[in-house]
């Protein structure tokens, strides 16, 4: 019977990817944004700016958790 182990990196780098995913799903184009900027409210650049350092970390994120999950596989083996 094959044994059953829990490998929380690799888990990690899973969610980290699906947002990745749903971060190109829910493309901001913030040339499709309103002209006039209600005072107070945030950018439709500095939105755009953040999502995309946001897809980054995550997908840094998913690269390191499946990197450390393969390292630690083969360390066992």
């Amino acid at each position: 019977m094959a044994k059953i182990q829990n490998n929380s990196m690799a888990m990690v780098a899973t969610v980290a990817l699906v947002g990745v995913f749903a971060s190109i799903i829910g493309l901001f184009d913030p040339s499709t944004c309103v002209d006039v900027q209600t005072e107070g409210w945030t950018s439709c650049e500095s939105i755009a700016r953040d999502r995309q350092i946001g897809s980054w970390v995550l997908l840094s994120l998913s690269l390191l958790g499946f990197g450390v999950s393969f390292v630690r596989r083969k360390k066992r083996k």
